[in-house]
């Protein structure tokens, strides 16, 4: 069978952003290709000697031209913030089939948080939490800094026993990270039912399908159970404009006290969300921030 292979150039904090988009429209696996790593506290740090170079893979079948036109079209917009270049190239599947396995490792993010791909062989250390996700799946792989930023402070956050909410789940990192931190439930909705497929794919993968339940659907929600009405803490790793939509639909959605995690800020759309966060009845506590990317932590009011 041969396939369209579709190619661009990406920094590091827009590698995800490409994957997401590629995803999108059915691509049949996503190759990161580049000298990228995680240091021990979570930053990021790539050979600057090096381009990261994304790959994506779409059947060449009746479809091909519209999904490369609609590809095409969707990183046109993120143009706006990293030039993005499409190039496409038609492969046979045995060149494409292997290729993206040598490009993505183990690396820690935060204290204890592993990320593993499947394959990969890895004994945990003490205390250290794995999560294994397939880089064929890669949107939601913690490369992205506002992930990154999201998981580390889940970590620092979390307590033993909590509900939590994880809203536009992707991949299902940050619900599968819950779980593992010792959440006692989670609700992780996306909009997208091939999020939500991909995403049920990595519960089972990580042993944690008894404690999360993944939905289509965002907030508000109408006639959830009572144990999904309220919850301690809330992961949003969206975009600064949904976040500033839902913010009062978040907010009341918190038990008193509890907590928001909100990344997918950039840094020019900060004074907005901590503004419609405020407005619903919380308090920005904190705000974290790598290059143009901003998460921010709030609490509901006591």
């Amino acid at each position: 069978m041969k396939w369209l292979e579709l190619s661009t150039q990406a920094d590091a904090e827009s590698v995800e952003a490409v994957s997401e988009v590629f995803h999108r429209f059915g691509c049949g696996g996503v190759v990161i290709d580049g000298d990228i790593r995680v240091s021990a506290d979570g930053e990021l740090y790539t050979n600057l000697d090096r381009s990261i170079v994304v790959r994506a893979y779409l059947p060449l079948d009746e479809s091909v031209g519209e999904r490369r036109r609609l590809i095409s079209e969707a990183l046109g917009h993120l143009s706006l913030i990293s030039p993005v270049e499409l190039l496409d190239e038609v492969v046979d599947e045995e060149d494409w089939a292997e290729a993206w396995k040598p490009h993505f490792k183990v690396f820690t993010i935060g204290e204890h948080i592993v990320i593993k791909p499947t394959w990969e062989e890895y004994t945990p250390g003490s205390g250290e939490v794995v999560i294994e996700l397939d880089p064929g799946l890669a949107f939601g792989t913690g490369l992205h800094p506002s992930t990154r930023m999201c998981l580390i402070e889940l970590e620092r956050r979390l307590r033993p026993g909590m509900a939590v909410l994880d809203l536009g789940t992707g991949s299902g990192i940050l619900a599968i990270a819950a779980a593992k931190l010792g959440a006692a439930s989670v609700l992780a909705l996306d909009i997208d039912p091939i999020a939500v497929g991909i995403a049920r794919a990595n519960m089972a993968a990580n042993g944690v399908s008894d404690l999360v339940v993944v939905e289509q659907g965002t907030l508000p929600r109408e006639g959830l159970p009572l144990e999904w009405s309220r919850f301690d803490l809330i992961l949003a790793n969206i975009v600064a404009r949904v976040i500033s939509d839902l913010a009062g639909s978040m907010v009341r959605s918190l038990k008193p006290g509890g907590l928001l995690i909100a990344g997918g800020i950039i840094s020019r759309y900060l004074e907005e969300v901590n503004e419609k966060i405020g407005e619903a009845g919380a308090t920005v506590i904190d705000v974290l921030s790598e290059g143009e990317w901003r998460t921010v932590v709030a609490q509901a009011t006591e």
